[in-house]
């Protein structure tokens, strides 16, 4: 009885370590289960990224591929925009250009700058003289050229006055120019035997009549610039003035004055005056007035703009 009760005793004295042990197994086995469960779910993930993979460099010889014919592609429509640019440029090269008592500064942007200069004498000796500034770059403003120089060139030649030539190129550019194109133009009919100009600004800045050192007269914007609205809308209004010998008249483009410094001040049509003032009075070359411009816009002196300054001396 007694030997029987000791081993009683004895397993009593051994259940929290037998249960110890039975827990530890338990969590083993669990831990087994779940490192099981871990790597199939691991083995499962993987299997996605490698699909996963797969995939995008499939997705990326696809995109190289396409990159490759865009590339071709833009390749292809440079070039052939740089012939038509080439083409345009050579079509306005080529329009004459009466430069009798002209000198002029142009400096465009690139080759498909939107400035325009085109100056003819009608059969009765009295010259047009028109200025035009299309609106942006690129080819919608170099196509404009030709067509106006056309226009131009066909009706002095068979001696049209100004006013209808105004009204035939404002009709054409107003039917053939997407909406928000249209050209900013001022048109001299110079009558010099007669010592009489007449003017027509429509969206260029204020030109200028100098004399003896002072500006005399300014001629600002008073009409809608051509191809804007239709003729019905359009304001015809032409001044006319007296001149006298040695008059300069000077007219010019926007991208002069709205040159700007790294302030963003621009040079303006005030500092345009004076440098032209200035110009005169020191008796030098015309084109010194860049050096005043870049001087005020400082950093490379690089124009964001084409740059058109005319001056006609009577």
């Amino acid at each position: 009885m007694t030997h029987k009760s000791d081993s009683k005793g004895q397993n009593s004295a051994h259940a929290p370590e037998l249960e110890i042990i039975a827990r530890a197994e338990e969590l083993l086995s669990r831990q087994d289960s779940d490192v099981g469960e871990l790597r199939t779910a691991f083995a499962e993930l993987l299997k996605d990224y490698k699909k996963l993979d797969r995939m995008i460099s499939r997705l990326n010889r696809i995109n190289d591929r396409n990159q490759l014919v865009m590339r071709k592609q833009q390749d292809k429509l440079l070039t052939d925009q740089n012939m038509v640019e080439e083409i345009l440029d050579k079509m306005r090269q080529h329009a004459p250009v009466d430069e009798k008592s002209i000198h002029k500064i142009l400096l465009p942007l690139d080759n498909t700058g939107g400035d325009l200069l085109l100056s003819m004498a009608r059969p009765d000796g009295v010259r047009h003289i028109l200025l035009g500034d299309v609106t942006g770059h690129g080819l919608p403003a170099a196509i404009v050229a030709p067509e106006v120089s056309k226009i131009f060139h066909a009706m002095t030649a068979k001696g049209f006055a100004s006013g209808m030539i105004l009204q035939e190129l404002n009709q054409r550019l107003h039917e053939q120019l997407p909406t928000g194109f249209y050209m900013a133009a001022l048109l001299l009919e110079v009558d010099e035997p007669n010592q009489r100009v007449s003017v027509w600004n429509g969206g260029l800045p204020p030109s200028l009549l100098i004399r003896d050192g002072a500006v005399e007269s300014r001629w600002s914007s008073g009409c809608f610039p051509l191809g804007m609205v239709k003729n019905g809308m359009q304001i015809w209004r032409q001044m006319s003035y007296a001149l006298q010998a040695g008059d300069r008249i000077v007219f010019y483009t926007d991208g002069i004055t709205e040159s700007a410094n790294a302030e963003e001040e621009q040079f303006g049509v005030e500092r345009l005056e004076q440098a032209l003032l200035g110009v005169i009075r020191r008796g030098e070359a015309l084109e010194s007035i860049l050096d005043e411009i870049r001087a005020f816009i400082g950093g490379k002196g690089a124009f964001e703009d084409d740059i058109t300054l005319i001056e006609l001396i009577i």
